[in-house]
């Protein structure tokens, strides 16, 4: 017979629960995952579950996570109430597993002598910063740093926007723009803003060599402090009446125009 949870009230229910907030996942060392495709990534990845819950209608789903993973976890069923009370998605995916932590550390990411990074700065919505995910992992990046004041890389819209980048893309939280820069520019490395009035068009940057793209907060784009450590601007001509465009998808524009200038 199933493990069944009922009561909001279980421990089990209550850790699922203080998973939402940032303090938690990190004393825990642990996130949240919803969903079979993202469990599938996670697996393939090597990413290590620590619990899985579901609800009686993906039972078939249960058993095929548990074929998925090695090692022993305990699987509890819940009802859909708990599920929604638990799940941060629109529709509750019916579900989840608590997996460990797995982010790259900063060191390991910069020793790889990669040639392609971007760098988050201060990126707030964790929908944009998930978007941001997902695009670096697409356009095959080196590296994603965040700096500090970014969006939690384990909040749980991140996980679902980034849409499985998580467990393919190297990443390190709350890293120090001064240092990466001296660490960046150390191997020429080009520091290069996003800003919609930046001082130099886009598509007249040779992205051939070693590049970092750092991209800013929704409202104020890149700091103060850290656009006094830039190379330059560079700005997507826009002709149309829009002021600007959301932060991930004018890096879409840049990060992928480096990648054409790569593999042409």
């Amino acid at each position: 017979m199933p493990r069944t949870i009922s009561s909001r009230h279980h421990d089990i229910i209550k850790r699922l629960r203080k998973l939402s907030k940032r303090a938690y996942r990190d004393a825990q060392h642990q996130f949240i995952v919803e969903g079979l495709n993202l469990l599938s990534e996670a697996s393939t990845a090597g990413a290590v579950l620590n619990t899985l819950v579901y609800v009686d209608s993906r039972a078939e789903e249960k058993r095929l996570v548990e074929s998925m993973f090695e090692g022993e976890f305990p699987s509890y069923m819940i009802n859909q109430d708990l599920m929604n009370s638990i799940s941060g998605a629109v529709t509750a995916p019916g579900i989840l597993g608590v997996l460990g932590q797995i982010e790259d550390s900063y060191d390991r990411i910069l020793s790889e002598n990669g040639s392609l990074f971007v760098v988050a700065d201060q990126v707030r919505d964790p929908g944009n910063l998930g978007a941001l995910l997902r695009i670096a992992d697409a356009a095959g990046v080196d590296g994603f740093l965040m700096t500090p004041g970014c969006a939690d890389y384990y909040n749980p819209k991140v996980v679902r926007a980034a849409a499985g980048s998580h467990f393919h893309l190297k990443s390190a939280r709350d890293v120090d723009m001064k240092t990466a820069r001296d660490n960046l520019a150390g191997v020429n490395t080009k520091i290069l803003g996003l800003d919609p009035r930046g001082e130099t068009d886009y598509l007249d940057i040779d992205f051939s060599g070693p590049v970092a793209l750092v991209v800013g907060n929704e409202a104020a784009g890149v700091s103060a402090e850290n656009r006094a450590l830039l190379d330059c601007t560079v700005r997507i001509p826009m002709p149309g009446k829009a002021e600007s465009m959301n932060v991930a998808t004018a890096a879409a524009v840049v990060v992928f125009e480096a990648l054409r200038q790569r593999v042409k």
